[in-house]
């Protein structure tokens, strides 16, 4: 999320540059996107970081927070401690294979060897078991100086014998195990280690090089400094890497800990917000069907509907459909007496306070109950008792419920100084209840039994309680109960008939009803010898809202206290609802109240979630989710603590960390799904994150290590060894092939959108598992293929020692196969057996034949003379043989000191395939970490975008910017010139019957129809209509609510030019409904008014932003008073529109409250209007 509040992609990251001026200008940023940098081309800035929060020192790769740096190392002390154990397990099984050599071969001095060996092996006992104690943790860095010092010290403590025991190679190969060791798996810093080996290294080459007079050339020397800068080279490559993957997965997991908090968090603001528009048990129904949507299907964060407005004919493909029939449902209607008077000299704030109070307590009192509060219209207030939750009760709940709301009045009354009362209706039944439509909707019950709960309370008496006889029945006599007048029954039974229409020569669907009464009965007061019913607990009073703080008007607009037109209007349009309770009344009476808090259930988290403030320990779950993450980070200090807290407190990623979920033997991820995710990883990698922990940066800077070694191996090559043809071709196809895979490094990163463009499915090929495993064995091969290149018998037995050198570069070859973490560790270490079995074969077969009399060497069949002294010492002694005509070298194929490097080749194999293994299992934690952080925090952006669409599904977007950028929770404002609508299928009640499945398949159809209006508002040219609500079959729509919008449009009046359109869109999806169903035929009235409105944001547990005035009680009483398939509107309307429409003159029409008004009706749009 950036400064301004607007959401982005949810992956969390603090940037920190490498260096001061990078790292102020980032310190303390909060990005919503995976690293600032967007798309597929790495942020420029120079070189990549080595991992998010990285402090910038490459040789001592550390965080740049001690809190993370110091609970990073906690967390992973488990893997640093295991592998620790596995290396000293390592030392103990060489050291028995040593014991067991010495001990075989009886060589000089074979027994001080053997005591030398049992002292290393018991002092590695000793130290393995510390390491399993408590006092290692404090005392890991003093344990591994302890162990590399005995063993630089046991290597080279052979020197000091009077005479070599063990060849050269073998010393070395020792040497470069223990290097390696200490770089990988035994835990110190990098510049400790990097000064140990390189003293050991130093010591070892001068011991040599004073022993041995032919190790004294100078060819020799700078050959051998060249293999110890390659071994250091990787080794201190390994370490980085480590270091930076450890780190870099860290900080993921603490992301992907935190997005889980925050989604937790997320949901649970989510469940507050949609159970305030349904029950949880609809909730469930409507997210899961939301869920199953596809991103085609859906807008996030709109949850606009992308498909096709209008059906062909003949075609009715049913949307979802969220409907369930109940039995035995308590409905309560209740009104307010004398809401007129109480309105009549108020301002609308204050009056919208007081409703606020007054339904706050209900609110209250609904909860305590067992009621499920559906929703307000104007004063009347409705809810039920045993839906969606069944319970036995239902009815006793709704009587108490009534009772209760009669005793609250009383005591607002007394808080307020009012002289109110309640009239109560109660009836018991069957609904349909559920959801129709796919925006701005609520739950809500329909049925006709709906319809005889509110003529209960209309024909009540106020004070009491008006019940049924069907509600009396499940009141098992707990209450006393008068007699009170008969009503009419709607329940009718209805008889499916067809009537032959004259004018349209079609058979149309008609019902015919038959009329019954039913008794009712008034509640005196609970039966005293009944103990039975539900527990009745007591309501305190609320405090009474205060004027001051009910309502905020913006930009100048109607500020409490005062009395403006918006006042007036709202007065008198309560005022004038008041007359009757007809449908057309009540549609246009819908002010409702603001912000009370209700059982701590407040407006607050779902207008200011952008807003508050949430504490460390996260109990604030009303808190703003979307700024979360960028409150906590604008102190670093603050959310590392934050971070790690979380971490803390998350129990399933203590084993994350050294337990990666992969299978023990080849190493490939449990998941199926995961598994396929990795091996496409570096196809997928967008280059978002300028550091080397991520996939390119990490393969790019293993290849430049590649490169470097080769580059070295060739020059002590070309130093030491014949410039011959074999490795001429060898050196030039690996430079050209190590210097393509360079170039394709460097491009991926640096221009991999062109290459993408211009040659997707090759990029995509190359980078593909199966063909970058190849390619990766091929270059990681490159070393040791450039060696064996320059085998010649010449070089087998030549008197410098570079059938040693041969031997030493072999070696040091074999641990580059430890780079290309990405690729296989069982590809790698098998390509590394198979070259360290070609060198055993050469050591173990005689492929070159000496003749001593002639002084020639035979290879494979070519002869060659071996100049100078062939009696020189080889570091061989000759075995025990009487022929003293063969010359006994180290290749000869028969030399006993073969099998002292074949040990040490073997050893040296095993720690390649060991380190191998544990790179890939760390560079798959690694993988891992990031995909659970990622799937986190896509699970994290798909519930914001759940929560946002129901947040805008109450509230418009336009409305809860402004909320955001005001910081308050309660919105009202004054809007001039808005064009509302009311269109209403007056004959939806000929056609519903409920004796087909309840009367639900009729539901089903106005669930169409209804979104079918509301499909149309995805069209660009609709961008200033908004749908408002829709009560039974009308639906409620506004134009030029929102001002930004408004102001674009180039001529003024483009709005309500755009509602009128929609309007005869709204009669074409009618007409092509009636055509797609047999002979329906649905008959839509619209009427259509404009002028000043006030909008706001009412409710407490049950939030509806809405509007009211004079301009919606005549829209509404436009349609109520108008012609079949028509849209009316008054004189001043249609003047204004006449300039794109043409209209006729209906005539004038009695208005109820205005008394006689003229009306026209829309004939069309003129020819040639256009407006942008």
């Amino acid at each position: 999320m950036s400064s301004n509040g607007k959401s982005q992609n949810m992956e969390v990251s603090v940037h920190y540059g490498a260096g001061g001026s990078d790292k102020q200008e980032s310190e303390g940023q909060v990005e919503m996107g995976a690293i600032k940098c967007s798309g597929e081309n790495p942020p420029k800035g120079g070189m990549p970081s080595l991992f998010e929060r990285a402090s910038g020192s490459w040789w001592n790769p550390k965080f740049d927070s001690e809190a993370l740096e110091s609970e990073q190392w906690k967390s992973y002390f488990p893997q640093t401690r295991r592998r620790f154990q596995y290396a000293l397990c390592y030392i103990i099984v060489a050291c028995v294979a040593w014991c067991i050599f010495f001990g075989t071969s009886k060589v000089h001095h074979w027994l001080q060897l053997l005591a030398g060996t049992l002292v290393i092996l018991a002092l590695v006992a000793v130290v393995l078991w510390f390491t399993f104690t408590k006092f290692y943790e404090r005392f890991y860095f003093q344990t591994s100086i302890l162990v590399s010092a005995t063993l630089c010290i046991g290597i080279l403590l052979h020197f000091v014998l009077s005479q070599m025991e063990l060849t050269t190679v073998a010393m070395f190969t020792a040497s470069i195990e223990f290097i390696l060791m200490m770089y990988t798996v035994i835990p110190m810093p990098l510049f400790v280690a990097v000064g140990i080996g390189v003293m050991h290294s130093i010591i070892y080459e001068v011991f040599i090089t004073l022993q041995h007079p032919e190790a004294q050339v100078a060819t020799f020397i700078i050959g051998k400094i060249l293999l110890h800068l390659c071994m250091h080279l990787i080794g201190i490559h390994i370490f980085i890497m480590l270091q930076v993957r450890r780190r870099s997965t860290f900080w993921k997991i603490g992301q992907s800990v935190m997005a889980r908090r925050e989604l937790h968090k997320e949901r649970q603001v989510q469940e507050q917000m949609i159970h305030s528009l349904m029950p949880k048990k609809v909730a469930d129904e409507v997210m899961a069907t939301r869920e199953d949507k596809t991103e085609d299907e859906m807008d996030p964060g709109q949850g606009k509907r992308n498909s096709k407005t209008k059906k062909e004919k003949g075609v009715i493909v049913f949307r979802p459909f969220n409907m369930n029939s109940m039995d035995n449902v308590s409905i309560l209607f209740a009104d307010i007496v004398g809401f007129t008077k109480m309105s009549s000299n108020k301002t609308a704030e204050h009056l919208v306070g007081l409703l606020n109070d007054l339904f706050g307590r209900f609110d209250k009192l609904c909860q305590e109950n067992g009621c499920e509060k559906i929703s307000t219209l104007g004063d009347c207030y409705y809810c039920v008792s045993g839906c969606p939750e069944e319970r036995d009760d239902h009815a006793k709940c709704c009587v108490e419920m009534g009772m209760g709301m009669i005793t609250a009045i009383q005591q607002f009354d007394e808080d307020n100084n009012e002289s109110v009362g309640m009239r109560v209706g109660v009836h018991t039944g069957k609904v349909l209840c559920g959801i129709v439509g796919t925006r701005r909707f609520k739950f809500d019950v329909w049925s006709n039994d709906v319809t005889l709960a509110n003529t209960m309370e209309s024909s009540g008496l106020p004070g009491k309680v008006h019940i049924s006889e069907s509600s009396l029945h499940f009141l098992d006599g707990e209450y006393e109960v008068e007699q009170g007048e008969e009503i009419a029954d709607n329940r009718t039974h209805k008889v499916l008939v067809e009537d032959y229409n004259v004018a349209t020569g079609l058979y149309q669907v008609k019902h015919r009803e038959d009329e019954k009464v039913i008794k009712t009965y008034f509640i005196v007061g609970r039966n005293e010898n009944c103990t039975k019913g539900p527990k009745i607990k007591t309501l305190a009073a609320s405090p009474t809202a205060s004027p001051d703080n009910v309502a905020i008007t913006v930009e100048g607009e109607t500020t409490s206290g005062q009395t403006g037109d918006a006042d007036n209007a709202a007065t008198e349009l309560l005022a004038s609802e008041k007359e009757s309770k007809s449908q057309d009344d009540m549609e246009a009476n819908h002010t409702e109240g603001k912000g009370t808090d209700v059982n701590g259930v407040t407006a607050a988290p779902y207008l200011g979630r952008h807003h508050s403030e949430t504490s460390l320990d996260g109990t604030d779950i009303t808190s703003p989710i979307n700024d979360t993450l960028m409150h906590h980070n604008q102190d670093s200090a603050q959310n590392d603590l934050y971070i790690l807290k979380c971490m803390k407190e998350d129990v399933k990623n203590k084993e994350f960390f050294y337990k990666p979920p992969i299978s023990k033997l080849t190493l490939s991820f449990q998941n199926k799904d995961l598994e396929e995710d990795y091996r496409d990883h570096y196809i997928q990698d967008n280059q978002s994150e300028n550091t080397l922990s991520s996939p390119r940066y990490h393969a790019l800077v293993e290849i430049i290590i590649s490169f470097v070694v080769f580059t070295i191996i060739a020059i002590a090559a070309f130093i030491m060894f014949d410039c011959e043809l074999p490795w001429i071709l060898v050196f030039l196809v690996s430079l050209v092939l190590e210097i393509l895979v360079l170039v394709h490094a460097v491009t991926d990163i640096k221009c991999r959108k062109q290459k993408m463009e211009s040659c997707k499915k090759f990029v995509d090929f190359i980078s593909g598992w199966y063909f970058r495993n190849i390619l990766g064995a091929i270059v990681a091969s490159i070393p040791v293929v450039a060696v064996y290149s320059n085998i010649s018998c010449d070089v087998l037995t030549e008197k410098i020692w570079q059938f040693r050198f041969f031997s030493y570069c072999i070696m040091v070859s074999l641990l580059h196969y430890c780079n290309f973490t990405m690729l296989s560790s069982w590809l790698k270490s098998t390509l590394a057996a198979l070259a360290g079995v070609v060198l055993i074969i050469l050591w173990s077969v005689n492929i070159c034949m000496f003749n001593s009399d002639t002084k020639e060497v035979t290879f494979m069949g070519n002869t060659s003379t071996l100049m100078g002294n062939v009696s020189t010492n080889y570091d061989v002694q000759t075995p025990l043989s009487n022929d003293t005509n063969k010359f006994d070298y180290l290749f000869s194929g028969s030399n006993y000191r073969r099998y002292e490097i074949l040990l040490d080749m073997v050893l040296l194999l095993f720690l390649v395939w060991f380190l191998n293994r544990e790179f890939e299992i760390n560079y798959r934690l690694s993988f891992n970490g990031d995909a659970q952080a990622s799937a986190n925090k896509q699970q994290m952006q798909r519930t914001m975008d759940q929560a946002d669409w129901l947040l805008h599904n109450i509230i418009p977007e336009h409305v809860s910017k402004q909320i955001n950028k005001m910081g308050v929770t309660k919105y009202s404002k004054n809007h001039k010139d808005v064009g509302v609508i009311f269109a209403t299928l007056v004959n939806f009640n000929e056609f519903y019957d409920e004796a087909y499945q309840g009367g639900k398949e009729y539901l089903r159809v106005l669930n169409e129809l209804v979104s079918d209006y509301e499909d149309l508002l995805d069209e660009y040219r609709f961008k200033d209509v908004e749908k408002i609500k829709t009560i039974t079959s009308t639906f409620m729509a506004a134009s030029g609510l929102n001002e930004s919008n408004r102001a674009k449009n180039k001529h003024p009046h483009a709005h309500l030019f755009a509602l009128m359109d929609f309007c005869v869109e709204m009669q074409g999806v009618v007409q092509r409904f009636n055509e797609s169903i047999f002979n329906f035929a649905f008959e839509l009235n619209i009427g259509f008014n404009f002028g000043e409105v006030t909008a706001g944001v009412i409710g407490t547990t049950k939030l509806l932003y809405d509007i009211w005035g004079d301009t919606v009680n005549i829209s509404s009483r436009m349609y109520s008073t108008g012609v079949k398939d028509r849209i009316q509107v008054p004189e001043a309307t249609a003047n204004l529109l006449g300039e794109m429409y043409d209209f006729e003159y209906r005539g004038t029409i009695p208005v109820k409250g205005k008394g006689d008004m003229k009306t026209y009706l829309l004939v069309g749009k003129k020819p040639g209007a256009e407006w942008s």
